[in-house]
């Protein structure tokens, strides 16, 4: 054999050695590859069970903030809560494996929020009029469904925790939900109403009773006021651009008190309330403040509660125009809100309202408003929550018969905030989930 016949086979033997250790050591990178992507895979798994669990408790249990540990699929997982804030919870999912003598962790993060009723755009408890009046008798159409047909819209999320009436093509811009499925009634040959954003059936989103309770309790302190103006008497405010409000006591006569003063001197807390007694309301009013209206406990108390929105109450600073206001209203009253009857208005009048509306067991209506003739137009900036949908007038094939038209507009500030202590769900919704 040559020189270079050696030089040859002991070059090719060097190749074939280099290849195999290369190959080998791929081999070997490939398994740890291997290793630790599973290692990896395996320790998100454990942190999604632990969260999903995690999840459901809190979901099914507003109260639940017990830190807890578990072990699964061969490694373990600890959960943690934080309260944030009285309307926001957070979770921690930390969870570990170990694979290959390396112990391989993942993190998940969750934020919960109690709903603020200011989100929605339309709100009830069931879509049949509820109209009682101010001395306790039903109204004419009282358990009539509630159709909203073509031609009518909401804007904003809307919410049933009944069944939503619809016939033709009525038209929602955010999502729809309700408890139960819609009844479907053919308007000029066509049963499709349109969910803009989609919808989804079989949600339901409970009130709280407490909410009343703890505006109350508030609205019986913060005010420079004798506290005792606003038991059992109907109290009267017109509010002014100035960042001011006049204050009468009875509403009609302002025998008792009629005085002007600073909003934040009325309500240092930013919650006025009368208990017993009704509450009027009109003007423009400045920053922000939650306005409300308690029953008494017997006899012709049981009926108080109500507002009454005696003119266009609007704010300082146009949220129609300036999505960066902060002038907010909220308008809660545990019976009924009222358009206050009034004669002089005609065909041509529009009442503005621009506030964040809650009735708790009765609607938002128009006083007498099958009595009345055409009263023009109610334009509505903000939200509506109510117990049964109400009806502010009678219409027929050929249009409105009596009462007023009305157009419902959601601010969308509301969705992310709320004039203060507004009244808010009994359980937490998930708004945030963050993966390692």
């Amino acid at each position: 054999m040559g020189k270079s016949s050696v030089v040859y086979v002991v070059g090719l033997a060097v190749l074939i050695g280099i290849t195999m250790l290369n190959i080998n050591k791929a081999s070997i990178d490939s398994l740890d590859t291997y290793t630790t992507y599973y290692g990896r895979t395996m320790a998100h798994n454990i942190a999604l069970a632990g969260a999903n669990i995690a999840t459901n408790k809190i979901l099914f249990d507003n109260t639940y903030s017990s830190a807890f540990a578990d072990s699964f699929a061969g490694g373990v997982y600890a959960v943690m809560f934080d309260s944030l804030a009285p309307m926001t919870k957070s979770m921690r999912v930390v969870a570990r494996y170990n694979s290959g003598g390396e112990t391989i962790r993942d993190t998940i993060r969750a934020l919960f929020k109690y709903t603020i009723f200011s989100r929605y755009g339309w709100f009830t408890e069931k879509e049949n009029n509820g109209y009682v009046s101010a001395s306790g008798g039903n109204g004419p159409f009282y358990g009539a469904s509630d159709y909203k047909i073509t031609g009518d819209s909401v804007f904003g999320f809307a919410h049933t925790n009944g069944k939503f009436n619809l016939g033709g093509q009525p038209y929602f811009d955010k999502k729809v939900t309700a408890t139960n499925a819609p009844t479907l009634m053919t308007v000029s040959g066509k049963k499709d109403p349109i969910y803009n954003e989609g919808y989804e059936w079989g949600r339901t989103i409970k009130r709280d009773t407490a909410n009343i309770g703890a505006l109350r309790s508030l609205a019986n302190t913060g005010s420079v006021l004798d506290p005792a103006l606003f038991q059992n008497n109907d109290v009267g405010l017109e509010f002014y651009a100035a960042g001011t409000v006049r204050v009468r006591v009875p509403h009609n006569t302002g025998a008792l008190k009629d005085t002007i003063m600073e909003v934040s001197s009325l309500a240092t807390n930013k919650v006025f309330g009368v208990i017993a007694g009704d509450l009027h309301v009109k003007g423009t009013y400045k920053g922000q403040v939650t306005l409300a209206a308690f029953k008494g406990a017997s006899g012709a108390a049981t009926n108080k509660g109500n507002i009454w929105v005696d003119g266009s109450i609007v704010a300082a600073d146009n949220p129609r125009t300036n999505v960066n206001s902060t002038d907010m209203l909220g308008l809660v009253a545990e019976r009924m809100s009222y358009i206050t009857r009034d004669d002089t208005r005609n065909t041509s009048s529009v009442l503005d309202i621009q506030a964040a509306i809650y009735c708790h067991t009765g609607e938002f209506t128009a006083e007498d408003f099958w009595l009345i003739n055409k009263h023009g137009r109610v334009s509505l900036f903000g939200s509506l929550t109510q117990n049964s949908a109400g009806s502010l007038g009678v219409f027929n094939s050929s249009g409105l018969v009596n009462g007023m038209y009305y157009s419902i507009r959601h601010d969308t500030r509301f969705l992310d905030t709320a004039p203060p202590s507004f009244p808010f769900s009994t359980k937490f919704r998930l708004v945030s989930w963050w993966e390692n």
